[in-house]
């Protein structure tokens, strides 16, 4: 009879490394509550509930989950995000292949990801990262952000061996490694101390910038602090639902919003198959809850695709702003009319084109990304990034809003 493995017979172990004693650690293990009766170690059937709660005993910070989508339904975790955000961790799920390597869009999201887990490890939190089984592509993504934190490649494979055995398991996931080089993150930009290289690209006064060591930012220039902080709380939020954005960065002038500046290989909608169509339509919930009334763009071009992924290009329009700076006043209510609108309002025909076609299907997992996150984590984001009580409380009144489409 096969072994049965759970979270009382075996609990949940957690491997660390980390790049220097004044940094966090980077935690590394199997899934957290899986079930999966084909391994060949034995039957697992963990307690997803139990393991979050080693995780948080470990002091995590964050989890970051490799798995691809099907994976965590075959290992019977679909719920693994929402479970982790209402004990009140970070949550980022950026998906590799089994035994495979980072692809394009994995590298297109890193920028973001891997930032602000760069920065978290910095200031001394904590973080894990799984796979399936703990051993390669979480092994392997332990290993490169050391090397990203300073630590030689050679050096943090054997580091991360040294803590977890058979970890990195393919000559890929090893190469990989070899030729990941140090990332030097920034915490701000001072657009005085940069060069101008480019022209402004939106309705907004800005252009691209900059720096002595080549990288370049899109700048814009808005009216007010609060037109600002309401572009970046925005993109937390997108964030926490997985809807992909810009890598936003923070300008010292608090009147400045910053991205790092991408080269798009389509910037329009019209230019989208039907693939890219379908992707786009994926955020139609993210977008209703935001009141991104300029989801697709006045001329159809709020959105992009960069490395293959389809990105939504200027959230600045989202919540208490329109696109061009003028509040939205009682018309950023409770009641999230733009699950609506954004699809059948014949002035907003871009947006029309693009959501209106959605099948029932579609829509109602668009707005079930939304309403599956806890309340608790929506005031957290909020809260940290300097949002009031009230914006919470509205779009926590949004989401239940939303959810009654799904009675």
């Amino acid at each position: 009879m096969p072994k049965i493995l759970t979270s009382q017979t075996h609990p949940l172990e957690i491997a660390h490394v980390r790049a220097s004693p004044a940094q966090g650690r980077i935690g590394i293990t199997f899934c957290p509550g899986k079930h999966d009766r084909a391994a060949r170690t034995g039957v697992w059937a963990r307690d997803l509930a139990t393991d979050i709660d080693a995780l948080v005993a470990w002091g995590a910070r964050l989890v970051l989950t490799l798995n691809e989508p099907a994976e965590l339904t075959a290992l019977n975790v679909t719920n693994l995000g929402t479970e982790v955000l209402a004990r009140g961790l970070d949550w980022r799920h950026v998906p590799i292949a089994d035994f495979s390597t980072p692809d394009p869009a994995f590298e297109r999201r890193w920028r973001t990801h891997g930032r602000d887990i760069r920065m978290l490890l910095r200031r001394g939190d904590d973080v894990v990262v799984h796979c399936k089984g703990g051993l390669g592509r979480a092994g392997m993504i332990a290993a490169r952000l050391l090397v990203e934190l300073g630590v030689d490649p050679e050096g943090a494979i054997k580091t991360v061996r040294a803590a977890r055995k058979g970890a990195i398991e393919t000559s890929a996931q090893l190469a990989l490694v070899r030729r990941t080089t140090p990332v030097p993150d920034i915490e701000s930009i001072d657009v005085e101390r940069l060069r101008r290289v480019g022209r402004r690209l939106g309705s907004n006064p800005g252009g691209v910038y900059q720096d002595e060591q080549g990288r370049r930012f899109y700048v814009k220039f808005l009216e007010s602090e609060a037109m600002a902080r309401n572009e970046y709380l925005a993109a937390k939020l997108f964030q926490i639902v997985g809807a992909p954005t810009l890598t936003y960065v923070r300008a010292n002038d608090p009147t400045q919003v910053a991205t790092e500046f991408v080269a798009l290989e389509k910037r329009n909608i019209a230019e989208f198959d039907a693939d890219e169509l379908r992707r786009t339509r994926h955020w139609l919930g993210t977008h209703a809850w935001t009141a991104n009334w300029d989801a697709a763009g006045f001329h159809g071009d709020n959105q992009g695709v960069v490395a293959g992924e389809v990105i939504t290009l200027d959230v600045g329009g989202a919540l208490a702003f329109r696109a061009q700076g003028d509040p939205k006043g009682k018309a950023f209510g409770v009641s999230v009319d733009e699950l609506d609108t954004l699809r059948f309002d014949e002035n907003n025909r871009f947006a029309k084109h693009l959501f209106g076609a959605m099948s029932p299907a579609e829509f109602r997992e668009s707005i079930a990304r939304v309403t599956r996150i806890p309340d608790a984590a929506i005031r957290r984001v909020i809260a940290e990034n300097d949002g009031d009580g009230a914006l919470a409380d509205k779009m926590i009144a949004r989401k239940a809003d939303m959810a009654k489409r799904l009675e």
